[in-house]
């Protein structure tokens, strides 16, 4: 028997050691993207995500991939901030600091920019809350306009090296340029990231990395046609378009990962490291839902947080109150290969911007007909089937934030010639075929266009029908639109801004006071039973049989 005995111990030994041996070159990264500030599960019965589940997950898989012999390093790729009520009560701060235990480095995202430079300072160095800095390395190379001594960048760095185990990793930060994601103080201060990465991953492999890790928050397309292309990069962990990668693509020799939004996922890429490669084992994209245990250790601080926002009266029961039911999911995006390039929950969105307009009595001028904008990019997730409460509204339009109210963007009504509207449409639909961002949702408005098409160059070109869309298709409230007349345009104030930054400026404007999330929050209320669906208020005809 004892003889039996140590032969089993001989052979387990045995197997855990060449377990560590065939391990020893290899690196494993633990990552996520666009956590957007769900600390809590969401979806039906809660059904996805929550940080506590998040950590107890990457917990077991570090423990599973160090008994294995492997090197374990944790990233985030941006967009921590801004999606829920957790955000606009405590400004990140808290899951930063729940991120600290967990993480060895973060991409500083487009939506840690939303409180503008100063005040991300602040939440890093927890001046917000009284509390101490947050010590997780945040990264983000293409920062290079900003006044060298400013406090940001006492805690976001271009680029960082770490050892672990026989692995030096040299990480680099990158962070969307596109203008209509950022105020004017941050386009300013930002470079071109394709540029900042390439300085970066020749400094790091001067430095003598074996690694160079880019968290790239560009969203895919601009990782596979632009980043994978930077010399120096072995691996792009990728955020910003929120895509679920089940499988990672490899371009120009660069391993390409990206997994999903809001903490739904965990990825797992194993890497094979050798002195003049680096090559892939495996991956594996985990679900983070309701099979998943939850840290323990997490419960007790999140149920306090929850309870301060019950308890801040600008918020109240934003959990748990009902507010309307929704007979089936209201997706914020098209069906893939479906010519309707309006939403259900697009719909929704405008119609309630335009009757509060409406209903509360706004004008630039009698008469003057009124329709309502929203861009796809600003329409943060869907509404799911079921009971429908605050912070899912707030969800499914999370964006900007006012300190007094806690809430986001504000709606304008601006005054439009109808060819620029026409511009715009036009704009909107210049890379229609890359990006649903830029894509409109409206209300008093239809047209179609082709996205098989060139985009037209000049208004002039538009209005001759030579661009995508087709200017005899643009109806207000079923009549032709006139490129001459003028219209009421409901916009929400940082999409206004951005139009003037295409040089479109309104022929005159108005700010309504009116909170965006209000607005359709009160609208749901109202019509209580959700029903919304695709309409073909915007047609692709391109996709068209």
């Amino acid at each position: 028997m004892i003889k039996k005995l140590f032969s089993l111990l001989a052979l387990f030994f045995l197997v855990a050691w060449c377990s560590l041996s065939v391990s020893a070159d290899q690196l494993t990264i633990l990552h996520t993207n666009d956590t957007h500030s769900h600390l809590y599960p969401f979806g039906p019965k809660d059904e996805y995500g929550g940080i506590a589940r998040m950590s107890h997950l990457i917990k077991e898989r570090k423990k599973d991939q160090i008994w294995k012999g492997r090197q374990v390093i944790t990233l985030n790729s941006g967009d921590v901030f801004v999606g829920t009520f957790a955000f606009n009560k405590y400004l990140g701060y808290p899951e930063l600091k729940i991120m600290e235990g967990l993480y060895d480095a973060m991409a500083v995202g487009n939506h840690e920019f939303d409180l503008g430079v100063d005040n991300l300072a602040g939440v890093f160095s927890g001046a917000f809350s009284d509390d101490a800095p947050i010590q997780l390395p945040a990264l983000c190379a293409n920062i290079k306009n900003l006044d060298p001594g400013h406090p940001l960048h006492q805690f976001v760095s271009p680029t960082k090296i770490q050892q672990f185990g026989p692995f030096k990793i040299g990480m680099i930060g990158v962070v969307t340029t596109d203008e209509y994601n950022y105020s004017a103080e941050i386009n300013a201060i930002l470079t071109d990231p394709y540029e900042a990465a390439g300085e970066a991953a020749f400094l790091l492999r001067q430095q003598g990395c074996d690694v160079v890790i880019c968290l790239s928050h560009l969203g895919i397309e601009p990782d596979r046609q632009g980043l994978a292309w930077v010399p120096g990069i072995d691996v792009i962990v990728g955020g910003h378009s929120h895509t679920a990668m089940t499988e990672p693509e490899i371009v120009n020799g660069t391993i390409i990962v990206q997994a999903g939004e809001f903490g739904k996922y965990l990825g797992e890429l194993t890497l094979d490291v050798n002195p003049d490669s680096v090559g892939l084992v495996s991956y594996k994209l985990h679900d983070v839902d309701k099979h998943v245990r939850q840290d323990a250790s997490l419960l007790k601080n999140l149920q306090q947080l929850k309870q301060g926002i019950r308890q801040d009266p600008r918020f109240g029961l934003v959990y748990a109150q009902s507010l309307a039911w929704a007979d089936w999911n209201l997706e914020e995006r098209w069906e893939e290969g479906d010519p309707n390039r309006d939403t259900p929950l697009g719909n929704l969105v405008t119609d309630a911007i335009r009757e509060s307009i409406e209903a509360g009595g706004f004008t630039l001028g009698e008469g003057i007909p009124l329709i309502a904008f929203e861009a796809n990019g600003y329409i943060g997730h869907r509404i799911y089937e079921g009971m429908v409460v605050g912070n899912d509204v707030l969800r499914s339009v999370p964006y900007g934030y006012d300190p007094t109210s806690g809430l986001g963007f504000k709606i304008d009504l601006a005054l439009l010639a109808g060819i620029q509207i026409l511009v715009g449409l036009e704009y909107t639909v210049s890379m229609a075929e890359y990006t649903d961002d830029l894509s409109l949702q409206s209300s008093g408005l239809t047209f179609a266009y082709d996205s098989s098409k060139s985009p037209a160059a000049t208004p002039e070109e538009i209005m001759m029908g030579l661009g995508r869309v087709d200017p005899s298709s643009v109806m207000v409230h079923g009549v032709p639109l006139d490129p001459y007349g003028v219209y009421q345009v409901a916009i929400n104030e940082q999409l206004l801004s951005f139009l003037g930054m295409l040089g479109l400026e309104p022929l005159a404007q108005m700010d309504t006071g009116l909170f965006l999330y209000s607005v359709v929050r009160d609208a749901m209320r109202k019509i209580k039973i959700l029903q919304y669906s695709s309409e073909g208020r915007i047609i692709d005809r391109a996709l068209q049989e």
